[in-house]
């Protein structure tokens, strides 16, 4: 499920494109609930603060077959190969956690730095893709993204300490006071089972979730084999070292790796 030219158009000159009700909701009950199985298991994948604030969990598709698929859905890996070519592998496959009146906040930054800052990927030449897996409204905790930002490749940045993660090298505020004021401001929300696809040179940043309401997003994060990381310091479930071109999967076939879970527990 490609995008149209429009949309692409929109991608391109923006650094993202918001697709509402991307997923059903029968898809998106599905992946609520593995998910919740996944975060209930004991895993070294899982992200916690010392606060003992949980933040999400990494690799999905090692602990599911569910997000395994999901990892090869056309309607997602279509957008990812229109838009870097074929030939794409996972760099990164995670879920971030915003619980009901939570701590987490994540600083303004642009995904390709700690890429190259930790994992040594050659080239900005990535995407990712967010998925909602809760309506995502102004109070729990969006993404926000500085629209154009990605159009001069790799900013200056610092390296700040977050809690429950690798350190994330970050924009100064100077810098995005600049980005903002020539590009503008914007949150995307709306219903679960809607996506943002974005660029690894997009800046954006999220807030504490204020609300009583969970936000919890799935992100996806492709890059071409041809730009396979080369110099990793990070454990694999941050950055992985397998570099096998994906395939993709019919979009039917997301509910039958669900019937096929639940035929077996």
């Amino acid at each position: 499920m490609p995008l149209s030219r429009d949309q692409l158009d929109i991608y391109r000159d923006r650094g993202f494109i918001f697709l509402p009700g991307l997923f059903t909701v029968r898809e998106i009950a599905a992946l609520k609930a593995e998910q919740a199985r996944i975060l209930a298991e004991p895993s070294d994948t899982h992200l916690r603060a010392d606060s003992g604030e949980f933040l999400g969990t990494t690799a999905m598709e090692r602990v599911s077959p569910l997000y395994a698929r999901l990892l090869r859905d056309e309607r997602i890996l279509s957008i990812a190969e229109q838009v870097l070519g074929t030939d794409l592998y996972c760099h990164q496959y995670k879920i971030i956690l915003k619980e009901p009146f939570g701590d987490l906040s994540l600083p303004w930054h642009q995904d390709y730095a700690p890429w190259v800052h930790h994992d040594g990927m050659p080239q900005a030449r990535a995407l990712s893709i967010g998925i909602f897996l809760d309506e995502v409204t102004e109070f729990n905790g969006p993404i926000t993204y500085i629209p154009r930002s990605h159009r001069a490749g790799l900013l200056d940045y610092e390296v700040l300490d977050v809690p429950g993660t690798t350190p994330i090298p970050s924009l100064p505020n100077a810098t995005v006071e600049r980005l903002i004021a020539e590009g503008d401001i914007v949150a995307p929300k709306g219903p679960a089972g809607s996506a943002t696809v974005f660029d690894s040179c997009t800046a954006h940043a999220s807030g504490r979730n204020l609300s009583p309401y969970p936000r919890h997003l799935i992100y996806l994060s492709y890059n071409p084999v041809a730009n396979a990381i080369e110099n990793p310091s990070r454990p694999t479930h941050f950055a992985s070292q397998d570099f096998t071109a994906l395939s993709a999967a019919p979009a039917s076939a997301l509910l039958a790796a669900d019937e096929e879970l639940t035929a077996l527990s």
